[in-house]
């Protein structure tokens, strides 16, 4: 085999394999395990994937449980209740210790910016912004080392 086409070979390998790394399309899955449960998952490549629980069956509970499937990178979930059709605050109660080990850093997201508020305590306790929701950003490893894992909050 020539060097030419070996270097041909390798350069279409790359090539192939880059687009797979660069393609970002994310498609969002919600299925629905119970009331007020499900497994959030996505297709495609995802660097950053969003959630939002607007207008869905999700907002009108009071304890959410829902599971991420195959947590890599990121995933920000948007959170509204029934307060957020009414315009009064609420405050979520997050389960910290369901997210240890396999989520490395927690960021509220509010008018686009980002705070991390990652704690070892046992809940991470969040206000709704003036928008009456709650934006987080949960970030998982760059590889997969979880087949999930749960993020269980309650609003208070």
């Amino acid at each position: 085999m020539s060097f030419s086409s070996l270097f041909l070979i390798l350069f279409l390998a790359l090539t192939a394999h880059a687009r797979t790394i660069i393609d970002d399309s994310c498609q969002t899955h919600i299925n629905k395990l119970d009331t007020c449960m499900a497994i959030i998952s996505f297709s495609g490549d995802c660097r950053s994937s969003n959630v939002s629980l607007s207008n869905t069956e999700y907002a009108s509970c009071t304890a959410d449980n829902f599971f991420w499937s195959y947590p890599v990178y990121n995933m920000t979930l948007t959170t509204e209740t029934l307060f957020t059709s009414q315009h009064q605050p609420f405050t979520i109660a997050l389960d910290n210790e369901q997210l240890a080990g396999a989520i490395s850093n927690v960021y509220r997201i509010i008018n686009e910016h980002e705070t991390e508020v990652t704690t070892h305590d046992k809940t991470l306790i969040q206000h709704s912004d003036s928008n009456y929701q709650i934006i987080l950003k949960f970030q998982g490893p760059p590889r997969l080392s979880r087949y999930g894992v749960n993020i269980n909050y309650k609003t208070i």
